[in-house]
């Protein structure tokens, strides 16, 4: 009986050390996985797919559903369009028409060089300044910045994909 009000006094005088330190010496930012809300305003079927996929481990060639790389991701998200677009970074780039990176809009594709000097890494952007994409280096699909040092050194270009002369980001893909 002693000890249980030992270790409840315990608790309560020890309590606002935790409740007062900064929760940085706790976790670290890298290890924090922040799931972004949709906006109303950024309700882009692409999008809504491409969140379906959030969590789902990183497996290099695949695009099972249960794992999947950058390229299978991406192909995966637009064949629910009716664009079938090929297996790799590099022939996925192949597509579409360059878009200025001041002019994404939700659903463009963003090119990277990682590994090689063609596109060996391919994402989504998904508004606010954010990427949607298998991430190796995270081994998950995930949210990163697109300013995020990593990214923007490794940035080739962006490219907006199109269909019977439709546009796959914004407006088309706003209908419910």
């Amino acid at each position: 009986m002693v000890k249980k009000y030992l270790i409840v006094a315990f608790l309560i005088f020890t309590n606002h050390l935790v409740a007062d330190a900064p929760t940085a010496d706790y976790v670290e930012l890298p290890y924090l996985v922040v799931e972004k809300p949709v906006a109303a305003s950024e309700k882009n079927k692409v999008l809504v797919k491409a969140q379906e996929y959030l969590g789902t481990s990183y497996g290099f060639g695949n695009s099972s559903g249960i794992q999947t790389d950058c390229s299978g991701f991406t192909q995966q998200v637009f064949k629910e369009f009716g664009v079938s677009l090929p297996r790799s970074a590099a022939e996925q780039s192949k597509y579409g028409s360059k878009v200025d990176i001041d002019d994404l809009k939700v659903g463009d594709l963003l090119f990277y060089r990682t590994y090689k000097k063609e596109p060996s890494h391919v994402a989504i952007y998904a508004g606010d300044g954010q990427i949607i994409h298998a991430s190796y280096r995270s081994k998950q699909v995930q949210y990163d910045a697109i300013d995020k040092a990593y990214y923007k050194k490794r940035f080739i270009y962006a490219k907006r994909l199109t269909i019977d002369d439709q546009n796959l980001s914004s407006d088309y893909c706003l209908k419910n």
